[in-house]
Protein backbone atom coordinates (compact mmCIF):
# COMPACT_ATOMS: atom_id res chain seq x y z
CA UNK A 1 0.00 0.00 0.00
CA UNK A 2 2.96 2.24 0.16
CA UNK A 3 3.91 2.30 -3.51
CA UNK A 4 2.39 4.99 -4.43
CA UNK A 5 2.27 3.15 -7.90
CA UNK A 6 0.08 1.00 -6.67
CA UNK A 7 -2.36 3.59 -4.92
CA UNK A 8 -2.37 5.49 -8.35
CA UNK A 9 -3.11 2.02 -10.21
CA UNK A 10 -5.98 1.69 -7.49
CA UNK A 11 -7.11 5.36 -7.89
CA UNK A 12 -7.33 5.10 -11.70
CA UNK A 13 -9.42 2.06 -11.36
CA UNK A 14 -12.02 3.78 -9.18
CA UNK A 15 -12.05 6.80 -11.14
CA UNK A 16 -12.67 4.85 -14.35
CA UNK A 17 -15.53 2.87 -12.67
CA UNK A 18 -16.98 6.44 -11.64
CA UNK A 19 -16.73 7.73 -15.53
CA UNK A 20 -18.53 4.66 -16.48
CA UNK A 21 -21.39 5.14 -14.12
CA UNK A 22 -22.14 8.45 -14.84
CA UNK A 23 -21.83 7.66 -18.60
CA UNK A 24 -24.34 4.99 -18.34
CA UNK A 25 -26.54 6.88 -15.65
CA UNK A 26 -26.39 9.96 -18.73
CA UNK A 27 -27.77 7.06 -21.45
CA UNK A 28 -30.20 6.38 -18.96
CA UNK A 29 -30.90 9.76 -18.83
CA UNK A 30 -30.98 10.30 -22.23
CA UNK A 31 -33.33 7.36 -23.08
CA UNK A 32 -35.99 8.44 -20.90
CA UNK A 33 -35.96 11.89 -22.29
CA UNK A 34 -35.95 10.68 -25.83
CA UNK A 35 -39.23 8.29 -25.23
CA UNK A 36 -40.65 11.69 -23.06
CA UNK A 37 -40.03 13.08 -26.49
CA UNK A 38 -41.91 10.75 -28.77
CA UNK A 39 -44.93 10.93 -26.47
CA UNK A 40 -44.85 14.51 -26.92
CA UNK A 41 -46.93 15.91 -30.01
CA UNK A 42 -49.73 18.28 -31.11
CA UNK A 43 -52.03 16.53 -28.90
CA UNK A 44 -50.06 16.67 -25.48
CA UNK A 45 -51.02 17.87 -22.37
CA UNK A 46 -49.74 19.81 -19.92
CA UNK A 47 -48.62 16.69 -18.14
CA UNK A 48 -46.56 15.27 -21.46
CA UNK A 49 -44.66 18.57 -22.00
CA UNK A 50 -44.12 18.55 -18.24
CA UNK A 51 -42.85 15.13 -17.93
CA UNK A 52 -40.63 16.20 -21.05
CA UNK A 53 -39.38 19.60 -19.14
CA UNK A 54 -38.40 17.70 -16.26
CA UNK A 55 -36.62 14.15 -18.32
CA UNK A 56 -34.22 16.99 -20.44
CA UNK A 57 -33.52 18.24 -16.70
CA UNK A 58 -32.42 15.18 -15.57
CA UNK A 59 -30.52 14.87 -19.05
CA UNK A 60 -28.49 17.65 -18.47
CA UNK A 61 -27.90 17.13 -14.75
CA UNK A 62 -26.53 13.87 -15.68
CA UNK A 63 -24.26 15.01 -18.59
CA UNK A 64 -22.82 17.86 -16.34
CA UNK A 65 -21.69 14.92 -13.81
CA UNK A 66 -20.72 12.93 -15.99
CA UNK A 67 -18.52 15.49 -17.68
CA UNK A 68 -17.55 16.34 -13.91
CA UNK A 69 -16.15 12.94 -13.51
CA UNK A 70 -14.56 12.46 -16.73
CA UNK A 71 -12.66 15.99 -16.24
CA UNK A 72 -11.13 15.00 -12.91
CA UNK A 73 -10.39 11.84 -14.43
CA UNK A 74 -8.60 13.47 -17.27
CA UNK A 75 -6.75 15.62 -14.99
CA UNK A 76 -5.84 12.59 -13.00
CA UNK A 77 -4.51 10.55 -15.69
CA UNK A 78 -3.00 12.65 -18.31
CA UNK A 79 -2.00 16.17 -15.73
CA UNK A 80 -1.43 13.81 -12.59
CA UNK A 81 -3.55 16.02 -10.25
CA UNK A 82 -4.92 14.20 -7.67
CA UNK A 83 -8.34 14.10 -7.32
CA UNK A 84 -10.30 15.45 -4.15
CA UNK A 85 -12.96 13.81 -4.10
Amino acid sequence: MNDPKHTQEELESIWRERVNAAEQEYHRARAEADAALERCGCDSTSAHIEALFLTRARESAALDEFMRVLRIFHEFVVAGKPPSS
